[in-house]
């Protein structure tokens, strides 16, 4: 028996999963921590280059990814396209830099970024930009979920 209102779509309550893409080892674990106050963020990878986020966000799926700009061997920007192209279903991508100027905003949003942040934002700011970036929920091709009935 359910009560009313009771959702019975337990994927809600899902954490959203997260990979951070940052090159400053100690600004991402700090970053790490704040996500971690948020019971519904779970940081589930960690790079600390472009190349490594592409490659971490085709093994784990992520929901979402913070990407830093510049970052050694592979930039965020380059990162973006090959994460939004090689990877199904696309996670959101929020943008963190340090670099908050309305030509790049409106650049990388247009090539799809969910979100663009400067790395001064608030812990509210990054909480609601990652909420905001979370794809509409389909069940993970490797989960063996079957999608509800319509």
């Amino acid at each position: 028996m359910r009560r009313t209102g009771e959702s019975i779509d337990v994927r809600s309550e899902d954490p959203i999963r997260v990979v951070l893409a940052e090159d400053h080892a100690e600004f991402r674990l700090g970053l790490k921590e704040m996500l971690a106050t948020d019971g519904g963020i779970e940081v589930v990878g960690e790079a600390e280059n472009g190349a490594q986020a592409v490659a971490l966000a085709r093994e784990v799926r992520p929901d979402v990814i913070i990407l830093d700009l510049m970052m050694p061997v592979m930039e965020g920007r380059e990162a973006l396209g090959q994460i939004l192209r090689e990877v199904s279903p696309p996670p959101g991508i929020v943008i963190l830099t340090m670099h908050n100027q309305p030509h790049l905003r409106r650049e990388l949003m247009s090539k799809g970024a969910s979100a663009f942040l400067a790395k001064s934002a608030s812990l509210a700011e990054v909480i609601g930009a990652v909420k905001g970036s979370r794809p509409k929920q389909t069940p993970r091709e490797d989960s063996g979920e079957v999608p509800p009935a319509s």
